[in-house]
């Protein structure tokens, strides 16, 4: 029989055993918040989802920015068996009614403005604070569903990926003790808190730890960022490559060398790219991977192990293998689709109603292609449905944007196939400027030299389109769709 576990319980014990309660544990705008605050907020709110007639595995939608109250009713809802289930709150509306579609939810808790979504109305975060005495905690343990994430849906429908009150301490144990937060740390994470990444970085990791956390109720700009770095000597940061590539950019750029980590994940990073923020962090800037369905990361450069160019080794209990198309193992160097199996992994649902579907003890494919060395350490190459096929070959986009970044000119690059009249297919390159003064002419005759100086002939764009920007989902991921459906127009 598996031990009595609530993860609110059992965080909420660390902190008292440890001398946390006093300490602060958020900053979420000018207010400052303890672990003891943070405990308090839960029970209240854990008390007005029982007076709503919550119980033990009810979702609790959260449609909530980045602050205090969706820590609250996070914790609140796992502290009585309920599962809670983070949502972004900046979606249009239609989206967020198609979250609570998929989700099929107890009690949302929002906004006023949001309440019309709803048929039922909503928990508004006011009713949340009100005094009231709090439920016992539930009696669950570490199988028991604690939260849900959703997919990204960048391949499909997105699904919901539960996890249990169990999980977060296998993170802890495999990249929590990588990162090592200790009572000292200050975090800051560009991802939210309704991706299990942000969600990992801003609430499971501090409360495990006792360090403490910057909130950002709105998306973080790059003022926003290197602001609250410098307010509150934020020392370990957490950002995807896109947003790095912005923030060197900043004139105050300098303020990063202050960090003690800086972590980067949701996407391939480009060399290039890492060459210019190892020059301001050297060591201390480390590349991870993991997924949604995963819960965090389980792939990982440390510190004393940092290899250029790699997402680092899988980490323990986590285990790992590169298979060819038939399933079997490759060998070192050659290159093909990532398999991982652990125990936290949630391939996903697709309404919440379903029994939660859990794979901790087969394979998992993460739909990467990479390659391990004999040491161990994993090179990605691009999603496998990523890759285009162009002269019978498959090209990774990822390598020929990278090649396309490396001009001082280009601030980002987004490579994919596309069909000619002839009927010939060949590859397009959509190119954003860093510089609206350079002439896109000039730079398209530079890009399309160095291309057929350094690529395979089958690389080699035929053409570049100047963009704005590109598409990108809320995480900095390329939206490789929408890509491909601007190379048909």
């Amino acid at each position: 029989m598996t031990p009595r576990f609530n993860l609110v319980a059992h965080l909420e014990h660390l902190a008292g055993r440890n001398g946390w309660l006093d300490r602060p544990a958020y900053f979420d705008g000018d207010e400052a918040y303890t672990f003891a605050d943070v405990y308090a907020g839960a029970g209240r709110a854990a008390a007005a989802f029982a007076a709503r007639g919550v119980v033990a595995g009810d979702r609790v939608l959260l449609p909530l920015p980045d602050g205090i109250d969706a820590v609250w009713a996070f914790l609140g809802a796992a502290r009585i068996g309920a599962v809670a289930t983070p949502v972004n709150s900046t979606m249009h509306r239609d989206e967020v009614a198609r979250a609570a579609g998929i989700a099929e939810p107890r009690a949302v808790v929002a906004e006023p403005d949001l309440a019309d979504v709803f048929p039922d109305g909503v928990i508004t975060p006011g009713e949340l604070r009100v005094d009231a005495v709090p439920p016992p905690y539930a009696e669950v343990d570490t199988e028991t569903p604690a939260y849900a994430v959703f997919t990204s849906g960048t391949t499909g429908d997105p699904k919901l990926c539960f996890h249990t009150h169990g999980d977060p301490g296998v993170y802890e144990q495999a990249i929590g003790s990588v990162v090592g937060i200790t009572p000292d740390d200050v975090t800051l994470s560009v991802s939210r808190m309704y991706f299990s990444y942000g969600l990992g970085n801003s609430l499971l990791f501090p409360l495990h730890r006792g360090g403490a956390t910057v909130l950002s109720r709105a998306r973080a700009t790059e003022d926003d960022v290197l602001r609250l770095i410098a307010r509150h000597g934020v020392t370990v940061f957490y950002g995807q490559p896109s947003f790095y590539a912005r923030l060197l950019g900043h004139p105050d750029h300098g303020v990063l060398a202050g960090l003690r980590l800086a972590l980067v994940a949701g996407e391939v990073l480009p060399d290039v790219l890492a060459t210019r923020i190892r020059a301001v962090l050297g060591d201390r800037l480390l590349n991870i991977f993991g997924t949604t369905e995963i819960g965090h990361a389980l792939i990982a450069n440390t510190t004393g192990h940092n290899r250029a160019g790699t997402i680092g080794r899988i980490l323990p209990p986590y285990r790992m293998r590169v298979v060819d198309e038939r399933g079997h193992e490759v060998p070192s160097g050659v290159e093909g689709a990532l398999e991982v199996a652990g125990p936290t992994i949630s391939p996903g649902v697709r309404r919440g109603g379903d029994p939660p579907a859990r794979a901790a003890g087969s394979w998992y494919a993460t739909g990467d292609a990479a390659t391990v060395d004999g040491d161990g350490y994993v090179r990605l190459h691009g999603r496998l449905d990523d890759i285009e096929i162009v002269g019978g070959q498959n090209v990774h986009p990822t390598e020929i944007e990278d090649l396309l970044m490396r001009h001082p000119d280009v601030q980002e690059a987004g490579v994919c196939s596309a069909r000619r009249s002839t009927g010939v297919t060949t590859l397009r390159a959509f190119v954003a400027l860093k510089n609206g003064h350079a002439s896109a002419e000039r730079v398209r005759a530079e890009l399309l030299a160095t291309a057929r100086e350094t690529l395979t002939w089958y690389k080699v764009p035929e053409d570049i389109v100047f963009v704005e920007r590109l598409p990108r989902t809320p995480t900095g991921k390329l939206r490789r769709r929408e890509v491909r459906a601007m190379a048909g127009a």
